[in-house]
């Protein structure tokens, strides 16, 4: 049976499904222990096992049919969030990804990391650049060196975490890994056995917006934000973060700039809320932020995105800002370049 730790003892049959048997093996100290990772020049089959982790094999329509999911660590969305848009389809979440037969995979399971920096514990794959192992030091008694002589393997990777309780200078028998990628028990055997299985993987943007609980931006909801939002009362600031990560950021994207418009210099109070700060980033909140009327409406153009009711709530904006001068001795009509003209045409159906 496995746990969420991304230091797993490999799985043979996964090692030689890769080709990854001839790598070595050294010890990494996480807290007080050292665990086994892998570390190989293989690029290419690094980037592999990344690819089947990371690319989703399933859509908003497939993902649903599944029981058991397991969330690869680090996700920026909470587990908490995660759990109730799956629980809305009957699937429950798992910590042990054997029994799993969904993936909820994301691009946050690896990172580049130099020059001996210490390395998260919760990484699954890690990109070194100039780093060393080392077999201990002879002359030091500390409990550092003790975990690392009595280290099973040979070499241990050199960290900050040691060179904290053991000098550089003694520390014996220094390999280069200079350039060299690094991976976890985890990475390997589920990638093994995503590739091998009818275990499939889904990200979490489709798990979010398979939801019921997402909500469309209207006038109100716009009016109830901003209201929220220069509220000096904790209880209505809780209650704009649990609703913004459920505003559907692909409907009425007019009214998602007009609330970043409003909103974005008050957006600080929520820097410590996962859920937010993925809204934040998908729903491109930062962008519209910093758009005019006039940028907001080119780029819904340049996206193909455009419509009557973007354009007619928009459009009035930027013409507030025409400026006209020499108006003692002329007069000046404005009008609206021929090809946006059809976003002027009235369609009753549609409402803002």
């Amino acid at each position: 049976m496995a746990n969420k730790s991304v230091y797993q003892d490999f799985d043979t049959d996964a090692l030689n499904y890769f080709d990854l048997t001839a790598c070595p093996i050294i010890g990494h100290v996480v807290g007080q222990v050292i665990e086994d990772v892998l570390v190989t020049q293989d690029i290419t089959t690094y980037d592999k096992i990344k690819s089947i982790l990371t690319t989703p094999t399933e859509k908003s329509s497939t993902f649903i049919t599944k029981k058991k999911a397991f969330i690869l660590p680090r996700c920026n969305v909470s587990q908490d969030r995660l759990k109730a848009a799956l629980k809305e389809h009957s699937i429950t979440v798992t910590n042990d990804y054997t029994l799993a037969d969904l993936i909820v995979g994301h691009e946050n399971i690896s990172c580049r990391s130099e020059n001996s920096e210490n390395i998260l514990s919760s990484l699954m794959m890690v990109k070194l650049w100039n780093y060393e192992t080392t077999i201990g030091a002879s002359t030091n008694t500390c409990w550092m060196n003790s975990k690392i002589l009595a280290y099973h393997g040979d070499d241990v990777l050199v960290t900050h975490k040691v060179t904290d309780h053991i000098h550089y200078s003694h520390l014996e028998g220094l390999e280069s890994l200079y350039d060299q990628w690094l991976m976890t028990g985890m990475a390997i055997n589920l990638a093994h056995i995503i590739d091998t299985t009818e275990v499939s993987v889904v990200d979490p943007e489709t798990v979010l917006h398979s939801s019921a609980n997402k909500m469309i931006m209207d006038e109100q909801m716009l009016r109830d934000m901003e209201a929220q939002f220069s509220s000096y009362n904790q209880d209505d600031l809780d209650i704009a973060s649990k609703l913004i990560p459920c505003i559907d950021y692909t409907e009425n994207h007019h009214l998602l700039w007009q609330f970043a418009q409003n909103c974005e210099a008050k957006m600080y109070k929520f820097n410590r809320d996962k859920d937010v700060q993925h809204w934040l980033k998908e729903s491109n909140f930062n962008k519209y932020s910093r758009y005019s009327a006039q940028d907001m409406i080119q780029w819904l153009e340049e996206e193909k995105i455009l419509n009557r009711i973007s354009f007619k709530y928009l459009e009035p904006i930027v013409r507030q800002d025409i400026r006209i001068s020499n108006r003692d001795l002329y007069t000046f009509k404005v009008s609206v370049k021929k090809e946006y003209q059809q976003y002027l045409k009235d369609v009753n159906h549609e409402k803002i």
